[in-house]
């Protein structure tokens, strides 16, 4: 190995020998084998925090590259990805930070503490371009999101302050984004199979993602869903490209027959709901600052209202007292329509990993088996998988403490989370068409069909 010498602040010069052996060493000693359960989340809390010491070193020296490479032919992007190994796309996003964090002190400062990721950094440098520096590295509550939310779910929360504090509400984002839509379908030289590639802005890309997976899951449903074997008869793999060739072409994918003359064949559409949550000040002009959002996708621009068909269906949604049958009690075991909007609009998506709504299931935090009621403030969106990983972890462990819950609910006084506001302060779950105005609502919800 090539001896160099270079600069180790506070200790003189080292050479790159010496610092490899000691990092090594450190991490030997971390070392996972015989460690209890316990013992692993510390130290995958360790390295989570040495990782983001990393990051934010790597940002300084893209920071330091840009600096003395000036006029050289050197940018950060190309050292990260040469010397520090790093994708091509990891490059770029840390040379982006480093170029941000130089204006924002607070947020370097917690990076470097490794009190936050690289991937919320990232999310707070997005908020920053659309909403200024200075609104979101000044913003202590903000920065402590970041530190105690995880990637995913902070991601959305940056957009939503974002949204909340950009003078255009975000008009001006969403127009670039509809631009930068692109699709394109080749042949791959190498293998001879046929590739598409498309980007969408976030609202027609909530469409096409609902519809992609609805149409996946009706032929996983017809390979045998739960009570057969559907990787027999098809990968999932191979099932994603099936739905994607029928919903396009509207042909069976195993007889390229039209699929409504094909014995048995799945019709495919492109069944997708957009769930828009707006205050009632947005949609009758008193509070144009007021929460818009899809359900999803995360804070839309007020003007979206306007794109609305005259025919959307528009629902009144009350989080408290009795305006809606939210507490069903015992006399029903399925939640109903209004309860899905409720738990779609407090937890977003599931709660253990933050996948869509349309992905996923609603969870009795008290089994139905055990006593639990049909009650908003016992009801839990969990994906797929992770309901079906909860039941079969609570078979394996017996009956379950009937206080232990997958994700914290709301009283029944308060049901309302995620900047929900109270029942003085209602929300609504869409929106509609200004000529289709109704009087004296509190709170208006709104879904629709097709594109948004």
């Amino acid at each position: 190995m090539n001896e160099q010498s270079f600069c180790d602040a506070g200790s003189g010069p080292v050479t790159d020998g010496d610092r490899v052996r000691a990092v090594v060493g450190l991490l030997d000693a971390l070392s996972p084998t015989g460690c209890s359960v316990p013992e692993l989340r510390d130290l995958a809390s360790v390295l989570g925090r040495a990782r983001a010491k990393i990051d934010s070193l790597m940002c300084q020296i893209a920071a330091e590259v840009e600096r003395a490479g000036a006029g050289a032919g050197t940018d950060a992007a190309s050292v990260l990805q040469g010397s520090g190994r790093l994708s091509g796309r990891d490059a770029r996003r840390v040379a982006k930070v480093a170029e941000r964090l130089a204006e924002m002190p607070n947020t370097a400062e917690r990076l470097a503490a490794g009190d936050i990721t690289m991937d919320h950094a990232s999310a707070l440098v997005t908020a920053a371009e659309q909403c200024g520096t200075a609104a979101v590295d000044s913003d202590p509550d903000l920065l402590e999101q970041a530190k105690e939310a995880s990637s995913e779910s902070f991601a959305r929360q940056a957009r939503r302050f974002a949204a909340a504090k950009s003078p255009d509400r975000g008009e001006a984002l969403l127009e670039r984004q509809r631009r930068a839509r692109a699709a394109s379908a080749f042949t791959d030289p190498d293998t001879g199979m046929g590739r598409i590639f498309g980007a969408f802005d976030p609202i027609s890309f909530n469409l096409i993602e609902q519809a992609f997976d609805n149409h996946t899951d009706a032929l996983w449903r017809a390979d045998g869903g739960r009570d057969g074997q559907p990787e027999e008869a098809r990968t999932s793999q191979q099932r994603r490209a099936d739905a994607l060739f029928e919903l396009i072409t509207g042909r069976d994918a195993a007889t390229r027959k039209p699929l409504e003359s094909a014995g048995g064949g799945v019709r495919a559409k492109a069944s997708a709901q957009l769930v828009v949550v707006a205050d009632i000040g947005v949609i009758d002009g008193t509070d144009p600052h007021g929460r818009c959002e899809i359900i999803g996708t995360g804070p839309v621009p007020p003007g979206i209202l306007a794109e609305l068909s005259p025919d959307t269906r528009l629902t009144g949604m009350i989080f408290a007292g009795q305006g809606r049958p939210l507490w069903m009690g015992r006399s029903l075991r399925l939640a109903n329509t209004h309860q899905h909007l409720a738990v779609a609009v407090r937890d977003q998506g599931c709660v253990t990993c933050g996948a869509p709504m349309h992905r996923c299931e609603i969870h009795h935090n008290r089994e139905w088996e055990n006593g639990g009621a049909t009650d908003i403030d016992n009801l839990t969106a969990l994906c797929g998988p992770h309901h079906r990983a909860h039941h079969n972890h609570q078979r394996s462990d017996g009956a379950r403490n009937e206080n232990h819950r997958p994700a914290t609910a709301p009283s029944r006084n308060h049901p309302q989370t995620n900047g929900a506001r109270n029942e003085n302060h209602p929300q609504t779950d869409g929106t509609r068409n200004e000529n289709r105005r109704p009087a004296g609502r509190r709170q208006q919800n709104r879904t629709r069909d097709g594109p948004g």
